[in-house]
């Protein structure tokens, strides 16, 4: 995923800390002017990070960072899809057992707690080792 930011400072050779707007998911696939959602995201929180530099990046600089797409899509299906389809695959499997409408919901919340247990993981792991961002290019995406 390609983004605009802006270099705030040098860390150290070969890395500075850059400014970036979170953006939306639809944001490089059409015109953002006619986009509901994307106009939803110009209010969006920055978020600051540091990347790797390879162009010689100085702060005030308006840079093109990249980040691996696998990496935040992956990390947004532990988050989202995986409690629902736990919740709703626990649900199936009381029903199958026979269990009650209540015992079946009941063993689906758990699902729903095991993802939701997943993604405090996945969290936790992230931290340690964050999403690598590279500055690419000078300007803006």
């Amino acid at each position: 995923m390609k983004q605009k930011a802006e270099v705030l400072r040098v860390v150290k050779p070969g890395y500075v800390e850059v400014r970036v707007r979170r953006m939306s998911a639809c944001a490089s696939a059409h015109n953002c002017g006619s986009c509901d959602h994307c106009s939803m995201m110009e209010n969006a929180p920055e978020i600051v990070v540091v990347a790797e530099d390879s162009v010689g990046a100085q702060p005030g600089d308006t840079v093109t960072v990249e980040t691996a797409t696998s990496s935040v899509l992956g990390a947004a299906v532990l988050l989202y899809l995986v409690p629902f389809a736990l919740f709703f695959l626990g649900y199936v499997i009381g029903g199958a057992l026979g269990w009650s409408e209540g015992p079946a919901i009941v063993l689906g919340g758990g699902g729903f707690l095991l993802g939701l247990l997943g993604a405090y993981a996945l969290d936790r792991y992230r931290r340690k080792n964050q999403i690598i961002f590279r500055v690419t290019a000078f300007g803006g995406v």
